[in-house]
């Protein structure tokens, strides 16, 4: 595994009044705060380094106990990189 990113990367559509309402008070200073993520290379290093196949889906992510690194209206997406070596 190279690198593997959860959250929101990239600015989207637009959140509503109550989503922002739902975040920590200090994000609200910034109205433009849009990017939410978070590194789990740990974690997918973890489940997947080393395997023939590895399926992660991002509803997986809430067993792991993370929590969402977005405002709740938005839909988070999993980035990861890697690198097959033959073995």
């Amino acid at each position: 595994m190279k690198s593997a990113t959860y959250g929101r990367m990239r600015i989207g559509r637009c959140i509503s009044s109550t989503g922002i309402n739902a975040r920590d008070p200090e994000v609200l200073k910034d109205p433009r705060y849009l990017g939410c993520s978070m590194n789990i290379l740990d974690i997918l290093d973890r489940k997947c380094s080393g395997k023939i196949e590895c399926e992660i889906r991002v509803i997986d992510m809430a067993l792991e106990n993370i929590v969402p690194p977005c405002y709740p209206d938005l839909t988070v997406y999993l980035e990861v990189s890697y690198e097959c070596i033959n073995g």
